[in-house]
C-alpha cells in the first residue's frame, strides 16, 4: 500500500498543479514600449535646416561674444557639428510636429539628455534650444540670441558639438560636451 501512494504522489502533485495553475481570468496582453531610435537604427532625416549656415551663425555669436539679459558672454571656441545630434534634434522636431505640441519634454517624458543618448551619443553636459515659427536661420538665431538662456545655451564654452533640425516649422538645437 505504501508503495501505490508512493507512486501516486508525484502523479496526483502533477495534476494538483496542472489544474491550479491554470486561471479562468482573461490575460494580460504586453505591449512593448513606444520605440526609439538608438545608436545603430538607420533612418533618412529630412532636415530641412542650413546645417552650414546655422553653424556659421552660432560659431560668429561665440567667437564675439554677446551680452545675455544683461550678463556679458566672453567669446568662446566655435562648436563643430554632430550627426548624433542633428539626429536627436530632428526626432524631437519631428515628435513635436507630428504630435502638436512645443516644449523641452517628449510626449513621453523624455528630457533633451534622454533624447541625445537615445541617439548613441555619449554626453557629459548638454543644452537644448527650441524655436517655433517660419524662421529663417539668421532669424532663428538671433531669436536665441536676444532670449537670456537661449543666449546662454549656445555661449556656454563646454559644449563643443551641435547639431540642429527644422521639420515644418519647429526647430531644436542640441548642444553637448561628449564623455
Amino acid at each position: 500500500m505504501k508503495l501505490f501512494f508512493n507512486g501516486l504522489l508525484p502523479i496526483g502533485t502533477a495534476l494538483f498543479l496542472l489544474f491550479t495553475s491554470c486561471s479562468k481570468e482573461a490575460t494580460t496582453e504586453i505591449i512593448p514600449p513606444h520605440e526609439v531610435a538608438v545608436k545603430d537604427t538607420v533612418f533618412t532625416m529630412n532636415n530641412n535646416a542650413d546645417k552650414t549656415k546655422i553653424l556659421e551663425l552660432v560659431n560668429a555669436a561665440r567667437a564675439n561674444g554677446c551680452n545675455c539679459g544683461g550678463e556679458k558672454m566672453a567669446p568662446v571656441g566655435p562648436v563643430i557639428w554632430n550627426t548624433r545630434l542633428e539626429q536627436a534634434a530632428y526626432l524631437h522636431a519631428q515628435e513635436m510636429q507630428d504630435s502638436g505640441y512645443f516644449s523641452h519634454t517628449g510626449a513621453t517624458g523624455t528630457n533633451a539628455g534622454q533624447r541625445i543618448t537615445n541617439v548613441g551619443y555619449k554626453w557629459a553636459a548638454y543644452g537644448e534650444n527650441l524655436a517655433l515659427g517660419n524662421l529663417s536661420e539668421e532669424q532663428v538665431v538671433a531669436g536665441w540670441l536676444n532670449s537670456p538662456t537661449h543666449c546662454q545655451v549656445i555661449m556656454a564654452a563646454r559644449y563643443r558639438e551641435m547639431g540642429v533640425a527644422l521639420i515644418g516649422n519647429f526647430w531644436a538645437q542640441e548642444f553637448a560636451e561628449p564623455k
